[in-house]
């Protein structure tokens, strides 16, 4: 029997949260689901792990690669999957109960929604609450303007997700045959290639988002973190890419998005103790997209530069 929905876990070294990741899918009511882990080249006792878990539970398919990274992990899990819909979980988070049901239930009665999304909360191993995405995202916040349920994105999905990027990979349902047609996660940025196929995703069919916190985004020490400079370069590269469509549809959103990474630079330019280049990311930043936040922050980096903090 052909399962309803196939959920891709890639993991790399992380059997002390695995375990959680899998319970939560499996606690999910949703019949026919089957798992499909990639470990990705672990070294700590992952796959002596899964081998156990797999002679016990039948919806469970492994697929071992020796590593190769996150995008070429999921597209290899994407190969595997039986299910018209594929939903995505990282081996350190844990879907919360009901995370998916509606959300899987509009994609089976509309073949045209292509991508669905929901709100996720950041927690820290000792349980504390960082905040949730959609909360932290002005512009989204302002188009969800109190609504709940499951809300369309409609023709300014492109320009909502180009501005901020508020999909949480743990947190997506798409569509198997929209997934293969634009060819799964691009290798060839080694950060935000999520944010690459979501844009794309959404010039090829509807999207769909949850004001539901559907996932707990586990903040560890040790999680894998990519480099803020290969951030920004892959941030500034996608956002060339698709930069044309999204000004046209909504200069507004081009204008964020520039913001945005104006502001990943700032911020690794107040890390690395380059103040003048931070205060200057900062001020370009408020030049794009005007915000209290953003003027807070560049009345900070002008404190510090005078020697005020």
């Amino acid at each position: 029997m052909q399962p309803r929905l196939s959920v891709v876990v890639p993991t790399r070294d992380c059997l002390d949260y695995l375990p959680a990741a899998l319970a939560s899918l499996r606690a999910q009511a949703i019949a026919d689901l089957q798992i499909i882990v990639v470990d990705d080249g672990s070294t700590d006792g992952t796959a002596a792990y899964m081998a156990a878990e797999a002679a016990k539970d039948p919806a469970l398919t492994i697929v071992t690669r020796g590593g190769g990274g996150v995008a070429a992990a999921r597209n290899a899990g994407m190969a595997a999957a039986a299910a018209p819909i594929i939903g995505f979980l990282d081996a350190d988070d844990v879907w919360r109960p009901g995370a998916v049901a509606d959300r899987l239930a509009a994609h089976e009665a509309d073949p045209g929604l292509v991508l669905s999304f929901a709100d996720y909360e950041h927690v820290t191993p000792a349980g504390l609450g960082l905040g949730t995405c959609y909360a932290f995202w002005p512009r989204f916040r302002r188009f969800i303007d109190g609504r709940h349920g499951l809300l369309p994105l409609g023709p300014r999905a492109l320009a909502l997700l180009y501005a901020e990027n508020v999909v949480g990979t743990s947190t997506v349902l798409a569509r198997r045959d929209a997934l293969e047609a634009e060819g799964g996660f691009s290798t060839e940025f080694a950060s935000a290639e999520d944010w690459d196929l979501w844009l794309r995703l959404a010039q090829r069919g509807r999207v769909a988002c949850s004001t539901a916190i559907a996932t707990t985004y586990l903040v560890r020490p040790g999680s894998l973190s990519r480099d803020r400079p290969t951030l920004i370069r892959c941030l500034k590269q996608i956002a060339a890419r698709h930069g044309a469509v999204a000004a046209l549809m909504s200069p507004s959103a081009w204008l964020a998005c520039r913001s945005r990474i104006a502001v990943a630079e700032a911020e690794h330019a107040r890390i690395v103790g380059h103040r003048p280049v931070a205060l200057a990311q900062h001020l370009l930043a408020l030049l794009l997209a005007p915000s209290r936040r953003l003027a807070r922050a560049a009345a900070s980096d002008g404190a510090r530069l005078m020697g005020l903090r």
